[in-house]
């Protein structure tokens, strides 16, 4: 299946999805419960210890502003904001997805600091922010090494790159240290947190069911409910058996834009010489190692 390919049917799968989600009492009443105790709303697998690292790697301040790449409902966008006041900027290729987000950034006060836009995650407005997040949207995209390029190419060198993506197949962290490696980026972080994965995706599909049961009142929503009720346990169903065959894991890493290196051939783009391949791939696996991954 090629890379566009597989883009197209994401776009598609996402449109649907929140379009049932946000379409239904049903749908809504599963974005809020699915998410961790005391967590923003969100259609995805965002757990609280990704929010806390986040803020502990991108430390954004009042004055700063931050892009969130796939921002999806904006839950996440909006829950920075709450904590530190940053500016958002939530990209998104989903028109629903934003739609909703803005409609929620306007209900609680906050959509002069905090807006979303329809727009290509690998070429991101350039709005001078601090830094960008990108959770569990990247891996929708061909070639991560050149989405990873354009992200850096608006940011800016020095500026940090914090993103979670699910991997199919074996030698996930090997596989990412390639591409981080290839589009000339500084890897800095890159933990399995495959273990989490596993919890909300079951703790998704355990809503979803429940919630089967307990179908919101009006025929229509009824039917776009249970819809989306079922759509979610198809796919957190082969999310689970995946991850319980080892065939599928999620990563979280962290990524420094580069500049022009001393003594580098000028290219006309501020961008490094990749890192050689065995290096990167040896320098992830020392990391592994030592953190008991």
């Amino acid at each position: 299946m090629t890379g566009r390919l597989v883009t197209g049917l994401a776009r598609l799968y996402f449109e649907i999805s929140y379009g049932l989600l946000v379409g239904s009492s049903t749908g809504r009443r599963f974005l809020g419960l699915a998410s961790f105790a005391g967590g923003p709303a969100v259609h995805g697998y965002l757990t609280a210890d990704d929010l806390d690292a986040l803020m502990a790697t991108l430390r954004p301040a009042s004055r700063d502003r931050l892009l969130d790449l796939g921002c999806g409902i904006g839950g996440a966008a909006l829950e920075i904001h709450r904590r530190s006041g940053a500016g958002i900027v939530g990209v998104d290729a989903s028109t629903r997805a934003v739609a909703e987000a803005t409609a929620r950034a306007r209900r609680v006060g906050a959509d002069d600091a905090v807006r979303f836009v329809v727009g290509d995650l690998a070429h991101p407005p350039a709005v001078d922010a601090a830094g960008a997040c990108a959770i569990d949207s990247l891996m929708f995209l061909p070639d991560l090494a050149g989405v990873l390029r354009g992200i850096c190419e608006t940011l800016g060198a020095g500026r940090r790159v914090f993103a979670t993506v699910l991997v199919a197949g074996p030698g996930g962290a090997e596989r990412l240290a390639v591409a981080i490696a290839a589009a000339g980026l500084e890897l800095e972080v890159l933990d399995d947190v495959t273990g989490a994965l596993a919890t909300t995706s079951c703790r998704r599909a355990l809503t979803a069911r429940a919630l089967l049961r307990r179908p919101g009142d009006a025929p229509g929503d009824t039917i776009r409910g249970r819809a989306a009720m079922l759509l979610i346990l198809l796919e957190e169903t082969l999310v689970g058996r995946l991850v319980a065959r080892g065939r599928l894991g999620r990563w979280r890493f962290v990524v420094r834009c580069a500049g022009r290196a001393p003594g580098m051939r000028g290219t006309g783009r501020d961008t490094p010489l990749a890192e050689p391949q065995e290096v990167a791939i040896e320098r992830t696996a020392a990391r592994t190692a030592s953190s008991g991954g």
